[in-house]
């Protein structure tokens, strides 16, 4: 659309910077010079709305105690005046460029730590990979960065299970949506408007939330969680889920470990190179086949079973001779899935939650009934101790569904073919071994004492 401009302002067409909903805006500019209104633009595919804040834009830009150039402090820290002084932006950036080449110097890029706020609710969302790609560019590992209460969980430890981040929920094409400790009315407001959408054309809705706030006004389920308790109700869930069928078999079997073999002396997954007899490699895993009734090896380079038509058992349990001679039981990954899932009934999980049983089960069937499921969990999860060990349970209940990656679920969109700006091939693997805590903690930080999910729930259930 072609600016116009009526009255010496000027209507241009834009997007709000402020967080990661990127809604787009009419940016209102008033004498060529000030930014007087920030609207929404119907237009847009993120315009139908804006928030309290973007609507504020204006208010941010021309505050009157908005820093507007450098200022070098001329005084000790400690002293009542600082003394700043105006210097030109040459002048800072040689100021600071100066400061971490002498730390570099004296003891290595490592000694630098860089705090970065969290691109999710601040205006730096766009300028957050040239951020990074100046942290890698120096050689610091050692970046505080501000998504470890908000973002970790669903995008970095959730790899470690479903083998990426969340992905990007498909409202349009859903038939249910969860949404576990996200209020997107406050927080993702495109977001808000593509649910509310969904939920007008008749999609269900599922909210677990301790508050009753934004969508979960709206739910069919208003899950009403005791705040850190949340892997139980998941656990909970996938329980009531497991034992009564609702589970998507061929996904399960098909795309995830299900059907491989844990051995039960040592709960590590079974290896071909263990079984006697057995001609696979050694970095093939082994399931049961329940066709042929004997060993099916899982080679997890190409991600394939057997040569043939392969069919995995997912539940049950099988004895295998070992190269020594030895007999050894051995039970399918989601055989103790399910297992561990059934010390979790909903009476025990409605005293641990607070979430009445009743409407634990009733939850677990909309999931089940109205698949596709799209959902998404935030903050309401990061902020607690327990936040990947949670996430990686609800990610568990989410493959029950079968809707990852699937229309109407969370998908992975293609994406654009360009290079990471954020350059983290730039950081030499020396250097990022620097890391503090790394050794200690080369996942991120635990829970103390806390090493697995049982531990854990078993923790939170007392």
């Amino acid at each position: 659309m072609p600016n116009s401009v009526t009255r010496t302002r000027t209507r241009t067409r834009a997007f709000c910077a402020l967080c990661r909903s990127r809604c787009g805006c009419i940016a209102v500019v008033e004498g060529g010079d000030r930014l007087v209104a920030i609207e929404p633009d119907p237009s847009h595919p993120t315009g139908a709305a804006l928030c309290a804040k973007g609507r504020a834009a204006p208010e941010l830009v021309a505050h009157p105690e908005r820093l507007l150039h450098p200022l070098r402090r001329t005084r000790p820290k400690g002293d009542p005046d600082p003394g700043w002084e105006r210097i030109s932006w040459d002048e800072a950036l040689e100021a600071t460029a100066e400061a971490l080449r002498g730390a570099a110097a004296e003891a290595g890029p490592e000694s630098v730590a860089f705090g970065v706020t969290s691109p999710s609710g601040t205006a730096i969302s766009d300028a957050g990979p040239w951020v990074e790609r100046l942290i890698h560019a120096f050689g610091s590992p050692n970046n505080c960065y501000a998504t470890e209460i908000c973002n970790w969980h669903k995008d970095a430890a959730r790899a470690f299970t479903d083998g990426a981040g969340i992905g990007t929920p498909d409202l349009a094409n859903a038939g249910c949506m969860l949404f576990w400790g996200q209020n997107p009315s406050a927080t993702w407001l495109a977001k808000a408007t593509r649910a509310a959408a969904a939920r007008a054309r008749g999609a269900k809705l599922v909210v677990v939330d301790p508050r009753r706030v934004g969508l979960a006004v709206k739910a069919d389920e208003w899950l009403r969680v005791r705040p850190g308790t949340d892997g139980a109700l998941a656990l909970g869930i996938a329980g009531v889920m497991v034992e009564r069928g609702w589970y998507d078999r061929d996904f399960l079997r098909d795309w995830s470990n299900g059907p491989l073999l844990v051995r039960d002396d040592t709960g590590r997954l079974l290896r071909m190179a263990d079984v006697a007899g057995a001609d696979a490699g050694g970095g093939h895993y082994a399931a049961w086949d329940e066709a042929a009734g004997r060993l099916l090896p899982y080679d997890p380079a190409i991600r394939r079973y057997g040569a043939g038509e392969a069919r995995p058992r997912l539940r049950g349990a099988a004895e295998v001779t070992l190269r020594d001679g030895t007999r050894l039981g051995c039970r399918t990954a989601f055989d103790l899935y399910a297992a561990l899932c059934a010390e979790y009934p909903p009476d025990r999980v409605a005293a641990a939650t607070g979430v009445p049983a009743a409407q634990l089960t009733a939850a677990a069937r909309l999931l089940w009934e109205h698949r596709p499921v799209a959902h998404y969990g935030w903050s309401g999860i990061g902020q607690h101790t327990n936040a990947t060990q949670t996430d990686r349970a609800i990610a568990l209940l989410y493959a029950l569904t079968g809707s990852f990656d699937a229309p109407g679920g969370n998908v992975a969109f293609p994406k654009v073919s360009v290079n990471d700006v954020a350059g983290a091939e730039l950081m030499p693997e020396a250097q990022r071994a620097k890391a503090l805590g790394r050794a200690e903690r080369p996942l991120g930080p635990p829970r103390s004492g806390l090493v697995t999910t049982d531990d854990l729930y078993r923790a939170i259930m007392g």
